[in-house]
């Protein structure tokens, strides 16, 4: 399965795979994340969430793996 990137202008598509990857590389060099649990919490919401659309937030564009690991990210919706 491939995702468009509704957080860009150009029109990319990505694997799963790819998205994983991209994430975890971007969070290797991010030093403010919050706990695991916290992580896991955010993550539970945003999965439930109606305006997810796949790997990513469909009100802000951000892939909501990456967006819920942050210290200084909200959800847009005010969710968490």
């Amino acid at each position: 399965m491939t995702t468009p990137c509704f957080g860009c202008a150009a029109k990319v598509t990505l694997s799963n795979q790819e998205i994983e990857e991209s994430i975890a590389e971007q969070l290797a060099l991010e030093i403010n994340l919050v706990t695991d649990d916290e992580w896991q919490y955010r993550q539970n919401i945003c999965q439930k969430c109606p305006q997810r659309v796949g790997p990513t937030c469909g009100k802000c564009g951000c892939y909501y793996k990456f967006r819920t690991a942050l210290a200084v990210k909200t959800c847009p919706e005010g969710k968490w």
